[in-house]
């Protein structure tokens, strides 16, 4: 509950500083996959991010995303006609990362490579539901042993945090930028004593554009 009331607070920050020098606003939108470690697996990552500009160099924001792993494990085998058939159980991570931003850019370096390189760090909580189901089924004889249908449903949280570094291609004449980052988000979650290490490595791409002053 610290950790969350930090983060509000450095949000509401950002706003009243926002408000108080009216400075140029952004939205950025990214697509892209994520690795998780104690699932062992890939899976899809989708995030919004909204910034204050305070000037060319620096910018305070917020983000909030959406990471989806889904993976099976073998739990045993049943017959099927004449054939042995492998019985696997899924489980799917729905995870929602909320993080106040605080970004370094680097302009003077666009007219030299041609893209504007960057680096983000962010503070905040994730919230995770994990959803586990096994079908009904019957080992092969002589063992026959018959296993329910079972679901289970939790709901894991926990501290997160994010380093990334980008670079954009804004082309001349256009608004939109277009980023590519690639990064590390750390976060080990919990529910109860169960704990799961969600941390990895993530490459997004996506599309920045500025309103505002």
């Amino acid at each position: 509950m610290k950790i969350i009331r930090i983060c509000a607070i450095i949000i509401i920050i950002c706003a009243t500083a926002a408000g108080a020098f009216a400075v140029p606003n952004e939205i950025q939108g990214r697509l892209g996959t994520a690795y998780a470690t104690d699932p062992d697996k890939f899976g899809l990552d989708v995030s919004g991010q909204f910034n204050w500009v305070l000037d060319p160099y620096f910018a305070l924001g917020f983000d909030a995303g959406f990471y989806w792993i889904n993976w099976s494990r073998k739990i045993g085998t049943k017959t099927s006609g004449a054939a042995t058939v492998d019985v696997k159980a899924d489980t799917n991570a729905y995870d929602i990362p909320v993080m106040a931003d605080a970004q370094l850019r680097l302009p003077v370096l666009k007219k030299y490579i041609y893209v504007t390189p960057y680096a983000t760090i962010g503070l905040g909580y994730s919230f995770m539901l994990l959803t586990y189901s096994q079908p009904d089924f019957t080992t092969p004889a002589p063992e026959s042993k018959h296993y329910n249908a079972e679901s289970i449903n939790k709901f894991f949280y926990g501290f997160t945090w994010q380093f990334l570094a980008g670079a954009g291609f804004q082309p001349e004449g256009s608004k939109i930028e277009f980023i590519g980052e690639v990064g590390y988000r750390g976060g080990a979650l919990k529910s109860g004593s169960i704990e799961i290490d969600m941390g990895g490595y993530l490459f997004r791409l996506g599309v920045k554009y500025p309103f505002g002053k």
